[in-house]
Parts: C-alpha cells; sequence; structure tokens
C-alpha cells in the first residue's frame, strides 16, 4: 500500500467521496473532448452548409449606364422630321406644277395650231376678197394687152417702128399687172388642159393621136398666185369623123 493510500486510509472514510468525485469529473472532461478521428462540429456544421446552399452564379458584367440624350437632340429630331414632311410636300406640289405646266403646254400649242390655220384662211380669205375687188381691173388691163398684141400682129412689114412701139406698150401693162403679183403664164405639155386654157378654135384632124392637142398657143394666160385670172386662148385639135 502506497503511503497516499495510507493518507487517505489514515483520513478515514473522507477518502471515498474525493476520490469518486475526481472519477466522476474525468469521465465527463472525457465526455466532453472530441474524438481526434471526428472532425470538430463546426466544420461539419459548414460542409453541411455548403451541400444545402446552392452555388452562386457567376457575377455579371457590370452594365454601363446609357449615356444621357443630348439636349438638342429630341429637336434636331423634330426638325428632321418637318423637314421630311416640307419635303414631301414641295413634291407633291412641284409635281402638280408640273403637270399644270404640261396641260398649258400642249393648249398653247393647240392653241397656236388654231391661230396658225385662222391666219392661214384669214390670209386666204383676204386674197381671195382682195383678188375679187381687183380681177376687174386686171381683167382690163390684161383684155388692152391682148389688143395692143392684136395690133402689133396686124402691122405690115412697113410699120416695123410702130410695131416695136405696141410692143412696149404691151411689156409696159406686163409690168403694172407684175407688181400686183399677176404674172403670164403658159401650160406645159400639149395636151389641152380645161382648167388653165380657153380654146377659142378647133382645127379638124384625121389623126386619132393629135385629137384634143394644142394647135396653136394664141394668147398667153394670167394668174396670180395659184388663182387663174385669164386662161390662156389656144386652139385644139379636134378628130373629124370620117364620111
Amino acid at each position: 500500500m502506497s503511503p497516499d493510500t495510507e493518507e487517505r486510509d489514515e483520513a478515514g472514510g473522507e477518502v471515498e467521496p474525493v476520490q469518486a468525485a475526481e472519477e466522476a469529473v474525468e469521465v465527463e472532461a472525457a465526455a466532453t473532448l472530441p474524438d481526434e478521428d471526428e472532425p470538430p462540429a463546426a466544420v461539419v456544421e459548414s460542409e453541411r452548409e455548403r451541400e444545402i446552399e446552392p452555388e452562386a452564379e457567376p457575377a455579371a458584367a457590370p452594365v454601363e449606364p446609357e449615356p444621357e440624350p443630348h439636349p438638342f437632340a429630341a429637336f434636331a429630331g423634330e426638325v428632321r422630321e418637318s423637314v421630311a414632311r416640307l419635303g414631301d410636300e414641295m413634291g407633291r406640289k412641284l409635281a402638280g406644277l408640273q403637270a399644270q405646266f404640261d396641260r398649258e403646254v400642249r393648249a398653247e400649242a393647240n392653241r397656236e395650231r388654231i391661230v396658225d390655220r385662222l391666219h392661214a384662211e384669214l390670209q386666204d380669205y383676204k386674197q381671195d376678197l382682195l383678188l375679187k375687188v381687183q380681177r376687174p381691173i386686171f381683167v382690163d388691163l390684161i383684155q388692152l394687152h391682148d389688143d395692143v398684141g392684136k395690133m402689133a400682129a396686124a402691122l405690115g412689114p412697113d410699120a416695123e417702128g410702130f410695131r416695136g412701139t405696141l410692143e412696149s406698150i404691151q411689156t409696159a401693162l406686163e409690168d403694172v399687172l407684175y407688181r400686183q403679183g399677176v404674172e403670164p403664164f403658159r401650160a406645159e405639155g400639149e395636151a389641152f388642159d380645161a382648167r388653165r386654157q380657153r380654146a377659142v378654135a378647133t382645127v379638124p384632124t384625121d389623126d386619132p393621136a393629135l385629137a384634143k392637142t394644142l394647135a396653136a398657143r394664141i394668147r398667153p394666160g394670167f394668174q396670180a398666185g395659184d388663182k387663174v385670172i385669164r386662161p390662156e386662148v389656144v386652139s385644139v385639135y379636134t378628130l373629124q369623123k370620117a364620111d
């Protein structure tokens, strides 16, 4: 027996209760100390929370704030819209003006054609009216021209001087008529043209090829423009029937 045991034995019955109390304290301390093989409770709880909590999503990129609009941006947009509307309206008006201008051009061209036609008709009417007034004078001058020619043709060989005087009078009458737009003419060809010639004599012939052709040109015709004042005076062959 050890000295301590002896001392406890000597102390009497008080030794056993103290020893029992110390053993109880050691058992309780052993119970509260963590097992070296098991992780601490805080670590287990942290791992449990990581298992329960979902993984955090990656942080989104920071969104840059939109720049504030310029204070004149709205005003500029309104100006552009107004200009666009004005351009459309001007385009419509210009199209209308172009259409009206085209109509006016066509109307003006039509008016010019009408004026030209009326002017031509007026000129024809004026010429016809003037010719109607002057025609008797022209006819008398032409008749005098013919009479002087007949007189010159009737003179004998011994009156050459007087014949020359008559021929000069005849030429002067032609000049007077020419200044008034009346000129002498002779129809082309040898066939008789009743529109521009007047037959004052006929010459019988038995040749069918000569029928209705000119036998002689007696006096020239006179015309003002395309208006015949006095047709050409001619003689015409006529076919003579055989007995």
